[in-house]
């Protein structure tokens, strides 16, 4: 990945064993002139985020019809943000969830996915490109 400082970085996120060769795989980055970090296991399954992406991913192939796209876009840019509950409201052709799951994985548009679980409360943000 790249950080917002331009710096690139080599991440390894492994499940549930911590590998013993971090110092080996460390140098390896750094003769590519990246930098190494091992995620913690608390970073990736405390706190709500693995869950969300697990919901939303479920959509991930899910198609939104232009005519949902153009009514979910424009009363984000009327209103600025919307819960996801009113945000269901202007999707009409479609399954109202998957396409707005699929609109937040297509980056058209985000949720906090970090603060709690996706619910009828969470606001929802158009992205700006």
């Amino acid at each position: 990945m790249q950080d917002t400082q331009g710096v690139w970085w080599l991440m390894d996120a492994p499940d549930r064993k911590v590998l013993d060769s971090t110092q080996d795989l460390a140098n390896a980055a750094h003769a590519q002139a990246h930098r190494y970090r091992q995620a913690t296991n608390s970073e990736i399954y405390d706190g709500f985020r693995l869950r969300n992406a697990k919901d939303l991913l479920r959509y991930a192939g899910h198609n939104v019809p232009l005519g949902d796209r153009v009514r979910l876009l424009s009363a984000l840019d009327e209103h600025g943000s919307l819960s996801f509950a009113d945000c269901l409201g202007a999707i009409r052709e479609t399954q109202p969830v998957a396409a707005l799951a699929s609109l937040i994985l297509q980056g058209f548009v985000e949720v906090e996915l970090d603060e709690e679980i996706v619910g009828p409360e969470t606001m929802v943000r158009r992205i700006r490109a």
